[in-house]
């Protein structure tokens, strides 16, 4: 791990600041959409589905949102004790969940900003950068499994999703072939800013490569199919809170079909592309609009929304520090 210079930097406040900002205006842009979905909807099934809900079905459905990011930190920490860095449990859990801040942003990038604070306890990029790849990857690869459960009934589709799976074994491929990735690269030159672009690209693959010995890409995929089956079985309980008739299996696929979407647009956070792909799954399955809305709009509140939340506040607990 002695391959970036000594120095450990500090996040620097206005650029945290700024990155804030970003996903203020994000948030009350996705405030508006929202918004716009409820004027079209009718507001009578809406504000009846509303009512279907009490505290107990909320903290149900938070519940499965922290049992999704309790488990996905656990694989976090544990690559990073895999890797050779040594972080307390309690300040790591900090830094990832101050990943979780910056979730609205093109294909999740700004929950790099681990790597940042990860420098500030003496840890070098490559790790955090490597755990991060590894993670977005099984993170794709356990949401894949979860839509499959979808496929019978969406089979329209089948394609699309194959081409998915075979560009993530692909990338799988290629990260742990020893010799295949440093001949990707290797045409980089040596020196200048495209020399140090090689060589922590290369320290970030070697690590990966660790990370994707079979033993730990089998845990790692396992506990990642667990903390998405969470949220989605979340969703199929909210289904039938609000009168949405749907198998488990139908409404954990609609689910992970739309977290799919979403990832695939490569929009801040998947907005826009989550939100129509389920409200559309949804209506074609047979539910009424406005209740297709409102499930939608309270699924990403208690799982998107809600991560957010946590990681400005992790951010600013961090900045206290």
């Amino acid at each position: 791990m002695g391959e970036e210079s000594a120095a450990t930097p500090q996040p620097r406040p206005l650029h945290l600041e700024r990155r804030l900002r970003q996903v203020a205006l994000v948030a009350a842009l996705a405030v508006i959409a929202y918004l716009g979905l409820a004027v079209l909807s009718d507001a009578a099934t809406m504000r009846d589905g509303l009512q279907r809900l009490g505290a107990g079905q909320w903290l149900t459905l938070l519940g499965l949102s922290l049992v999704n990011y309790a488990l996905r930190f656990l694989r976090w920490h544990g690559y990073l004790r895999a890797l050779g860095a040594r972080v307390g449990l309690g300040r790591d859990l900090l830094i990832y969940v101050a990943g979780f801040a910056f979730t609205v942003t093109p294909g999740k990038a700004g929950e790099a900003v681990r790597s940042v604070y990860l420098r500030t306890a003496g840890v070098p990029w490559s790790p955090g950068l490597a755990a991060l790849a590894v993670e977005r990857v099984l993170d794709l690869a356990a949401v894949m499994m979860l839509a499959a459960l979808a496929l019978r009934v969406f089979a329209d589709q089948a394609l699309p999703a194959l081409l998915l799976v075979v560009g993530v074994a692909g990338g799988l491929l290629i990260v742990t072939r020893p010799g295949l990735a440093p001949r990707l690269v290797g045409w980089l030159p040596d020196g200048g800013r495209w020399g140090r672009l090689k060589v922590g690209s290369l320290a970030v693959l070697a690590h990966s490569r660790l990370l994707l010995a079979p033993k730990r890409l089998l845990g790692g995929l396992g506990l990642g199919v667990v903390a998405w089956a969470a949220e989605a079985w979340g969703f199929y309980l909210l289904l039938g809170w609000l009168g949405v008739d749907a198998e488990w299996w139908r409404a954990m696929g609609i689910y992970a079909v739309s977290m799919l979407a979403g990832a695939l647009s490569f929009l801040p956070g998947g907005l826009g592309g989550a939100e129509a792909a389920m409200v559309a799954l949804l209506v074609a399955g047979g539910a009424v609009f406005g209740t297709a809305v409102l499930a939608t709009v309270i699924c990403r509140a208690v799982t998107l929304w809600f991560a957010v939340v946590l990681g400005i506040g992790a951010v600013f607990a961090l900045g206290r520090k």
